[in-house]
């Protein structure tokens, strides 16, 4: 999926240690900015990825709009993977409902 500098599918191994040295950086530059957080041990790109897809539905994005951003063949996979985040809007449906009836 993804090429090295020489043309070369990158291997697990390669990735591991880019990602290693990525997740360094990382914290030096949080230290140095004197910002508490730090990427937590063993965490993953992939992590990053759920991470991304959270912020988004946090902050409203549409079921569409995060399963093109993530690249879902269908929004019903982004729906099955991310739908206990959603879920919090539908408390709010019976207001919305007495707002238009009033």
């Amino acid at each position: 999926m993804f090429l090295s500098e020489v043309n070369a599918p990158v291997r697990r191994g390669s990735w591991a240690k880019t990602w290693a040295r990525i997740v360094r950086r990382a914290n030096k530059l949080l230290e140095e900015w004197g910002a508490p957080l730090r990427v937590p041990e063993g965490t993953t790109l992939h992590d990053l990825r759920h991470f991304f897809a959270s912020v988004l539905i946090k902050h409203g994005a549409t079921v569409k709009k995060v399963q093109r951003l993530l690249g879902h063949a269908k929004p019903s996979i982004t729906w099955d993977l991310y739908v206990h985040l959603w879920e919090d809007d539908e408390d709010d449906t019976a207001d919305i409902i007495d707002a238009v009836l009033v």
